[in-house]
């Protein structure tokens, strides 16, 4: 009988034990469209590292689910600890509702801690943010490389080189669809797309001009923006992008025929690499990604230069107002952006590490290790992919999608931008 009690007691005494111990636990809340499956071996590397932090991570469809669940707790005051933003507009749509991370981040990292940062993220961490604030309301986890991706079986089948010329550029375009392949995706009906190629074009006329443009420091209907314009149609009129394009989506339907060996070009970006990770297979091109390579667009005029990267922080996280309040909440962001979470994430090859000093561990190929590196050595050089405020997006998606329908002049179309840049910035 003694036995049996004392066997009792004990029991009681760890129930007791671990029910403190799991009321004593500080829980952190994550809101954002970050895959899944990654974020799960991220926080479980995390929990591991601190088990006193218990994170209940939240996953959303960037479009429109995540976007409108952001709105309504935004307007209730019951934003969770961290959020998943975008640079430039999403962030500044919630900046007042985001603690500043500047001295977090020093005391985290150290005084030099920006310098870890590509020059294009830095940039990007402050974009929209009225005149003379200097503070940090993103911490990017993943940077990203925006290019042309090719199959390159499909290029050596057909005894095509990468292209180095606008020709070249045309003439595999026609190879690929007289070969019975869809030569270059273009998912027109995304405006992110359009905006990406669109960027690429421009800064081969003139680098860094759509960010003098969106500041007011330069007009969206310089010559040089024209020339771009009139190069985006002849994409569409020479054949190089897909007939129908512009009722097409990058995803899902882009990027499962260009996995199944069904397209010759896309252009997408780094994160591509991580279809090499999905098991099992798609097919026998994304096994180890053997099957593809990438390059930038080619000149569109002769003498200009090929596109540069264009690119910059693909995610990044903020602290809220209630985050701030549970200083577990930055642990974990930290950790995220900067440390045994983050690497999880590059493990599984979901992009590029924003902070440097991080590279992908684990069962990953020699040549997906090569672009890796390759993407890692143009971000350093790479031009602005993103936008400060909506409208202006906006603004340039429908004037895109309208010179491709042939609906739209190029200067008409850039005169509409220009137009939505001066009232967004009060001229």
């Amino acid at each position: 009988m003694r036995t049996l009690i004392r066997f009792a007691a004990a029991l009681c005494a760890a129930a007791l034990v671990s029910a403190t111990a799991q009321a004593q636990q500080k829980e952190v809340t994550v809101w954002s469209w970050f895959v899944q499956s990654t974020m799960e071996k991220s926080i479980a590397a995390f929990e591991k590292a601190h088990p006193d932090i218990k994170v209940k991570y939240t996953y959303y469809n960037y479009s429109p689910e995540y976007i409108t669940a952001l709105k309504a707790a935004a307007a209730s005051g019951s934003l969770p600890d961290v959020i998943g933003l975008q640079p430039g507009s999403l962030t500044q749509q919630y900046r007042e509702q985001l603690a500043s991370v500047n001295e977090r981040a020093a005391k985290e990292w150290g005084a030099d801690w920006i310098s870890k940062l590509a020059e294009v993220n830095r940039r990007q961490m402050l974009m929209g943010n009225p005149k003379g604030d200097e503070n940090f309301y993103i911490i990017p986890q993943e940077s990203q490389v925006i290019c042309i991706w090719y199959n390159r079986k499909i290029f050596e089948k057909l005894g095509l080189p990468a292209p180095k010329t606008y020709a070249d550029l045309k003439a595999a375009a026609k190879a690929l669809s007289d070969g019975g392949y869809i030569p270059m995706f273009q998912g027109a009906a995304d405006g992110w797309q359009n905006e990406n190629v669109f960027l690429m074009l421009a800064n081969q006329f003139a680098p860094g001009i759509t960010d003098k443009a969106q500041a007011g420091d330069a007009k969206w209907t310089a010559p040089e923006l024209v020339s771009a314009m009139k190069a985006w149609k002849a994409l569409f009129d020479d054949g190089v992008f897909q007939q129908g394009a512009l009722g097409a989506h990058a995803y899902p339907t882009g990027a499962q025929l260009f996995a199944q060996g069904k397209v010759g070009m896309m252009a997408l970006g780094s994160w591509w690499m991580q279809e090499s990770k999905f098991p099992p297979p798609l097919s026998e091109f994304v096994q180890n990604m053997e099957g593809f390579d990438f390059f930038y667009l080619p000149p569109v005029v002769d003498g200009n230069p090929a596109s540069p990267p264009v690119g910059g922080i693909d995610i990044g996280y903020g602290l809220t107002r209630n985050g701030e309040k549970n200083e577990a909440a930055w642990t974990f962001l930290a950790s995220l952006t900067n440390g045994e979470a983050l690497q999880e994430a590059l493990n599984d090859l979901n992009d590029l590490p924003a902070f440097a000093g991080h590279e992908p561990k684990g069962d990953i190929s020699d040549h997906v290790k090569q672009m890796s590196a390759r993407f890692n050595a143009d971000l350093v050089k790479a031009e602005n992919q993103r936008f400060a405020v909506p409208a202006v997006a906006e603004a340039l998606d429908n004037a895109l999608a309208g010179v491709a329908s042939g609906s739209l002049e190029p200067e008409a179309a850039l005169a509409a931008v220009q137009a939505a840049t001066d009232k967004a910035l009060g001229k």
